[in-house]
């Protein structure tokens, strides 16, 4: 959908633009389509879809860029050598003493997963 734009009329309110009810409609469309299906809540976004993934995607040469000094997943899955439905290439995983590279999207019969053993520095 295109961003709906509201007609403000000319100035000094002559009552020449959108009406109160057709500036809240077109707001209200304007919202839905930037929300999609993505929620927020706090500072977490989620998917509005069930098992749905969130993409960042940036435009031509740009890059997804993480301004901090680490970037932290907060869940495990310690992979099985073939893998399981839904691992896809370059996905990452970790457990107490290892990190996990998916080499290859998950089709059952090769094994996926790359091992990296972690050494105390």
């Amino acid at each position: 959908m295109a961003r709906l734009t509201i007609d403000t009329g000319t100035a000094g309110n002559p009552a020449t633009g959108d009406t109160l009810r057709t500036a809240m409609t077109k707001i209200n469309a304007n919202f839905a389509e930037l929300a999609g299906d993505l929620q927020m809540s706090g500072n977490t976004l989620l998917s509005a879809d069930t098992n749905g993934n969130i993409v960042l995607d940036p435009n031509g040469t740009g890059q997804v860029q993480v301004n901090a000094d680490r970037l932290v997943i907060t869940t495990t899955k310690t992979p099985t050598a073939t893998g399981a439905t839904g691992d896809v290439a370059g996905s990452i995983s970790w457990d107490a003493t290892n990190l996990y590279i998916c080499t290859a999207n998950y089709d059952g019969s090769t094994a996926i997963w790359k091992k990296l053993v972690l050494q105390a520095i």
